[in-house]
């Protein structure tokens, strides 16, 4: 990836293409914040999230973190379904 303005993404080769949803899958290890120019929406300087348990998984600009509260699997699935819910709940208020 190459720039991300809204929805449309641009490659390396200029392919341009529009997504709902980008997610990033980094591994154990955040580096998140290598990748992502404005990571500081929801990530501190080490890829961590900014803001404390239990709302990390949430940054500004619609930007959202799952997997990096270091629970495991279960944190995970917790952040996933905060995730949802705040995006449902943004949804309905549209």
């Amino acid at each position: 990836m190459v720039r991300i303005e809204n929805k449309k993404v641009t490659f390396k080769n200029d392919v341009e293409k529009e997504f709902d949803v980008i997610v990033f899958a980094t591994g154990y290890k955040s580096a998140v914040n290598k990748s992502l120019k404005d990571y500081k929406y929801a990530l501190n300087e080490d890829g961590m999230p900014k803001n404390n348990f239990p709302h990390h998984w949430k940054g500004d600009h619609g930007l959202y973190c799952a997997g990096l509260s270091r629970s495991g699997l279960q944190g995970v699935k917790m952040d996933a379904e905060a995730i949802a819910n705040d995006i449902n709940q943004t949804l309905k208020l549209s």
